[in-house]
């Protein structure tokens, strides 16, 4: 046809060839974008139903709904009238059992989903624009997986000892009372929410995490960590972050660089924030005297978007809560913290006359034959000077190690400072610049499976012709079982929560 026949009146609507890609394909939804959508609805999900499980009475009701179901079945054994005269309003004890088994159950369902989700976008570069992360591979997420299953595991018991004993009642309830099918199915109705009371005591603390602003923390443990720590806090805080939580805390660390005022250094600058954090946490300072200090290396302007900003995943009472969860870990580290502001505060004679300072710490009591040592070393005089520390543990391991250094100088003050002065150098400006310019030590120690009891560990400091300079020896207790610990350790992990969960300080800057 030719084209002046198109043109043509007869001619209405030229013809046209089909789309190959079908219909609206031009207005399909980017599958990145969907995941990210999806992964913010389970998000909100997981938060809202998290924290309505772990409301104080609904974990009491998760706890005695097994007890209370085991007693109306015992008590309708003894009084077959009770279970005859309900009738079909026995099937109302569906409500209960809903109530103590239903959030707990949505909210792990939906912690599961949101980390496959959490996963899918970090795999495809959904988080950050074109940056990807192999974030399944990283060191710790099996076990944070693995902690998930086990809450949908502990949900999955709870919901099968409740449907149980639920359908026995009502099985029960249905033939004649003192019958042999009657007796039996309430005695087994008994034995099942006995089962599930205990069930719920024993998964108790599983409950109490769901709902975590930061969802694997709790769940992760700090396998790997570097043997030298540049600084305690930084350091410290980093090696118990999961590995989503890291990715974060790296762009946060871009951020704070920022906001520092010209001429500071960052390493230096971060430790004296958390320290500052930390000093707070602990009310040894007011608020207002933690930003006046914090005004002295961070730009004014900058304080609010950085700290003070309840949207921002790390601020004020988040950076406080991940202080607290490190020490619930490492509680040795914070007591080499505190000793050194002690001498600090005191003008203690071995700081202020002696070349060398050298403080150790070892845990109290070394669950399942291993602990951690920390070693905080510093050079007092005006010098560089080389070093070597000697670790010895009889029985255990290691047996005997070798660390050498190159210490800077770190003059001590003349005589004791105050913790805060707002002209002079003050404990806030000594305690980071000791910390910077000294070398602290993370070793972790052992001892084989026969051997229980006390048992010492000998540090010893060497110049480099080996002459000994210092020596200190730690006694600690060694157990084989870990579960004082653990739960030790757990409510140390839960009171930090409780410190990011306080409102943010509402301060002028």
């Amino acid at each position: 046809m030719a084209l002046s026949d198109a043109k043509s009146p007869g001619f209405e609507k030229p013809l046209a060839l089909p789309d190959p890609y079908g219909e609206g394909f031009e207005h399909a939804e980017d599958p990145l974008e969907h995941t990210k959508q999806q992964w913010l609805k389970l998000e909100k999900r997981r938060l809202m139903i998290g924290q309505l499980a772990r409301k104080p009475s609904l974990m009491f009701w998760r706890s005695l709904n097994g007890f209370f179901l085991a007693m109306f079945a015992f008590i309708s054994l003894l009084e077959p009238s009770l279970i005859e005269s309900a009738g079909g309003w026995v099937l109302f004890l569906l409500i209960p059992v809903v109530i103590a088994v239903a959030p707990s159950v949505i909210a792990s369902e939906a912690a599961w989903q949101a980390m496959q989700a959490r996963i899918s976008l970090r795999e495809q570069g959904g988080v950050e624009a074109g940056k990807r992360h192999a974030l399944r591979a990283q060191p710790g997420m099996d076990r944070i997986l693995e902690s998930l299953r086990d809450q949908r595991r502990n949900n999955l018991m709870a919901s099968v000892l409740s449907g149980i004993t639920f359908a026995l009642l009502v099985f029960a309830s249905a033939f004649e009372p003192n019958s042999l099918a009657w007796n039996l199915a309430l005695l087994v109705a008994m034995t099942g929410g006995v089962a599930q009371t205990f069930h719920s005591v024993f998964s108790y603390d599983f409950v109490r995490q769901q709902g975590d602003p930061f969802p694997s923390l709790v769940f992760h443990a700090p396998t790997h960590h570097p043997t030298q720590l540049g600084s305690v806090l930084g350091d410290l805080l980093v090696a118990h972050l999961d590995p989503d939580l890291l990715l974060e805390w790296e762009e946060w660390r871009h951020s704070f660089k920022k906001a520092l005022v010209p001429g500071n250094i960052s390493k230096q600058a971060l430790e004296r924030l958390l320290y500052i954090l930390h000093l707070q946490m602990e009310e040894e300072i007011t608020e207002s005297m933690a930003l006046e200090e914090l005004k002295a290396f961070l730009l004014p302007d900058r304080i609010d978007g950085l700290l003070l900003d309840e949207e921002h995943r790390f601020n004020w009472r988040s950076l406080q809560r991940l202080i607290a969860h490190a020490r619930g870990w490492q509680p040795g580290a914070f007591l080499l913290l505190d000793r050194l502001q002690y001498d600090l505060l005191s003008g203690a004679p071995p700081l202020l006359r002696a070349e060398w300072r050298m403080d150790v710490a070892l845990d109290e009591t070394c669950h399942a034959g291993a602990g951690n040592l920390f070693i905080a070393l510093n050079n007092q005089t005006f010098t560089e000077r080389h070093v070597r520390v000697e670790v010895l543990t009889p029985n255990g391991e290691p047996e005997s190690r070798d660390h050498r250094f190159e210490l800077s100088p770190c003059p001590p003050p003349r005589q004791a400072v105050n913790l805060s002065h707002p002209s002079e150098d003050d404990a806030l400006d000594w305690i980071p610049r000791y910390l910077e310019r000294g070398v602290v030590l993370w070793i972790g120690v052992a001892w084989p499976k026969d051997f229980t009891g006390p048992a010492d560990v000998q540090i010893i400091l060497r110049d480099d012709e080996g002459v000994v300079l210092e020596s200190q020896v730690v006694r600690t207790d060694v157990r084989r079982s870990g579960g004082s610990q653990s739960k030790l350790r757990t409510r140390n992990l839960g009171l930090a929560r409780r410190k990011g969960d306080l409102p943010l300080p509402k301060l002028s800057t």
